[in-house]
């Protein structure tokens, strides 16, 4: 995905130890959950802090509020114990 669309890391989360989700399902869960096509995910290490998961998305993200319950909602449906915290605007 073009930096040019999906440029604002909205989220970003950690799995519980020994979790993992795989790019594919973590980026259709974003397509729904952001309401947005031009979004991204990436897998980020971060030295001394492990893996985080980031999901990137237009500046204009139609509720980013929203957005972050329906993320927050695919996670535990799917079984996942996470942490989870904001970084966009």
């Amino acid at each position: 995905m073009s930096r040019s669309t999906a440029d604002v890391r909205w989220l970003t989360f950690r799995l519980k130890n020994g979790q993992s989700i795989g790019p594919d399902q973590l980026k259709d869960g974003w397509v729904v959950a952001s309401e947005s096509r031009h979004c991204d995910v990436r897998r980020e290490s971060i030295e001394g802090a492990g893996v985080v998961y980031a999901l990137y998305g237009p500046p204009d993200l139609p509720s980013p509020r929203r957005a972050e319950l329906r993320m927050r909602d695919f996670l535990m449906r799917s079984g996942y114990t996470f942490t989870m915290g904001t970084l966009g605007h």
